[in-house]
């Protein structure tokens, strides 16, 4: 009788300090810090490993995943707080944490997440209006945006930008449709919204197209990203037009440059003839928007138009443009006034 109530005692009294502590050290002998739950040791050799996930649905609980979740479920906030590693490129591999209602990532520098090598996809969160937007890493041609840029903070509509296909009488139903779903394409500026005022990144007004040292514009680009050159844009056209591999395009090897940068997915009824893979593929996926000029537009569902930071003249600026009968993509100069796309490129 004695032996039982001293083996109950002592249960008791190892339970009370178990809960009592409930912290823990690895990789030390010295009691764990004040505060801390799990304290790994400075001096522990090995690493701290976090669940690998495929993280397909980011308002999601992948089904399976954890103990006791049959399903894949959304809004558990059991599970708030927990972290893993994503190991899925198609929506940004990384550290993710569960808010209760979906996947976060940890917000690191600019707030953009860098696809790690070519082929790879990442997402660049643009801090100043919390906008997202699929980034592809291209090499030695550096990381871009896969997405038309819709910043319009501070600039004057219709002025400064304006939406695809308007011509000036359909300026209200382009922007209903755009806030209803299109804002994929993305919006058209002209030269001075596209530079933000800044000048030209090949410091004169001579011409020059091509420039091995020219000066980077941030322009209307999000922090850390910037306006591409005319060289950015050769580049660019280089690595995709060499790309053997098919990180970029369904269309393998050499040839085609403006087939392999062009989105599949038509605009209008034209068939674009476009073999880019989609931008969450990693393709440049350039859409047909066309352009806006004064009065009215030209090629939407036909060609698309990017500017660069370079400028031809003192009223022109050199461009590139994409079209649904272009093999290539065709380097040219368009007037300041005219409203075409953008596409940023990570300074790095």
């Amino acid at each position: 009788m004695k032996l039982k109530v001293f083996l109950l005692t002592l249960t008791l009294v190892m339970t009370s300090a178990t809960s009592a502590k409930a912290q823990v050290t690895i990789g030390g002998m010295t009691d764990p810090k004040d505060g801390a739950l799990l304290d790994l040791n400075s001096t522990a050799k090995g690493v701290l490993l976090l669940s690998n996930v495929s993280l397909t649905d980011l308002e999601k609980i992948p089904g399976g995943v954890f103990v006791g979740i049959a399903n894949e479920q959304d809004n558990n906030t059991e599970l708030t707080g927990a972290i893993v590693y994503n190991t899925n490129i198609n929506t940004g591999r990384g550290l993710y944490v569960w808010n209760g209602v979906k996947w976060t990532t940890f917000t690191i520098g600019d707030g953009d997440f860098d696809p790690l090598v070519p082929g790879e996809v990442g997402v660049l969160k643009d801090l100043r209006d919390n906008e997202t937007y699929l980034t592809g890493n291209f090499g030695t041609a550096g990381i871009w945006m896969l997405e038309n840029l819709r910043y319009s903070g501070g600039l004057d509509e219709d002025t400064d930008y304006t939406y695809p296909g308007t011509d000036g009488t359909d300026a209200t139903a382009r922007k209903t449709a755009w806030n209803n779903g299109n804002q994929v394409y993305g919006l058209l500026y002209n030269w001075a919204a596209a530079t933000n005022g800044a000048g030209s990144a090949n410091g004169d007004e001579g011409g020059k197209a091509y420039d091995e040292t020219y000066t980077r514009v941030l322009g209307v680009c999000p922090d850390g990203w910037y306006l591409p050159s005319d060289k950015d844009w050769s580049d660019l056209t280089s690595v995709i037009g060499n790309d053997v591999t098919g990180l970029y395009s369904t269309l393998a090897g050499t040839g085609s440059i403006g087939k392999k940068m062009r989105s599949a997915t038509p605009v209008t009824t034209t068939d674009p003839d476009g073999a880019s893979k989609p931008a969450d593929q990693s393709g440049f996926d350039a859409l047909l928007v066309g352009l806006v000029y004064t009065g009215g537009s030209y090629g939407f569902g036909e060609y698309t138009y990017f500017w660069s930071s370079s400028s031809r003249s003192s009223s022109d600026a050199w461009a590139r443009a994409l079209g649904h009968d272009l093999e290539e993509v065709s380097q040219g100069n368009a007037p300041r006034s005219y409203l075409q796309s953008v596409r940023c490129k990570k300074d790095n």
